[in-house]
């Protein structure tokens, strides 16, 4: 998802409700005065890892913007399993279906790590999407984002092999919530998805992205240990 989200210089956390919203699609184009009216609205959530958010085919209760952590959106797969369509961190927006009506929710989400959450009731968005035009198209170009980005996956499941898949994964990662490196280091992603939601998010089994993190990492592409990867530009450039 290709957002303008602007990255401020202190944690989303710790900001003022209005100084979220103002940093946020679909948000940052609206009026102070709105933002200050929706915020007095919200609800500060913390969510322990593995806390189920909102469930697939049930009516979203409001639109939630990751404050901390990680939160994984899923869909329920063949044989039982799950696949990971994407990963949100801090900045990033899920539930937005709650503004048009009737729609149930596509997806499951729950939360990867401990995680921090704001929550606008649905009636409170309606009520703000009224009065702000541009945030309503915003939440639509938002919207297409996210259908894209589900066609990709779905695409590369098809098409490529898991190489392929897991360096696209990464890609996607790093573009949206790491950070480049100093000087020619690459591109940092950090708190990295474990091995095993790696795994479920290109379709594969925890052992064969073992296997491939591996080799990639003796053709230089990635570096790094625990929770802290460094992606090549190759990496990055290619999936551009």
């Amino acid at each position: 998802m290709d957002t303008e989200t602007r990255r401020p210089s202190i944690p989303l956390e710790r900001m003022e409700t209005a100084d979220v919203l103002a940093c946020v699609e679909p948000f940052i184009a609206a009026r102070p005065g709105e933002l200050e009216l929706l915020g007095r609205t919200a609800q500060r959530l913390r969510k322990t890892a593995g806390s189920v958010l909102v469930s697939e085919g049930q009516a979203p209760d409001g639109l939630y913007i990751v404050l901390r952590g990680r939160v994984n959106l899923l869909r329920a797969a063949d044989g039982g399993r799950d696949l990971i369509l994407a990963a949100l961190g801090p900045g990033e927006v899920f539930g937005e279906a709650c503004a048009f009506g009737n729609v149930m929710n596509s997806t499951t989400a729950v939360a990867a790590v401990q995680s921090e959450l704001l929550r606008i009731p649905p009636e409170a968005l309606v009520d703000h999407l009224r009065r702000e035009p541009e945030t309503v198209l915003r939440l639509m170009r938002l919207q297409g984002d996210k259908l894209r980005e589900v066609e990709a996956v779905a695409s590369g499941l098809a098409l490529c092999d898991v190489e392929e898949r897991l360096r696209r994964t990464l890609a996607r990662l790093v573009r949206r919530q790491g950070r480049r490196g100093p000087a020619s280091t690459g591109w940092i992603l950090a708190p990295v998805p474990t091995q095993s939601e790696l795994a479920r998010m290109v379709g594969s089994c925890r052992e064969t992205v073992s296997r491939t993190l591996s080799a990639m990492a003796r053709s230089g592409l990635v570096s790094g240990s625990g929770r802290r990867m460094i992606l090549d530009d190759r990496i990055v450039n290619e999936a551009a």
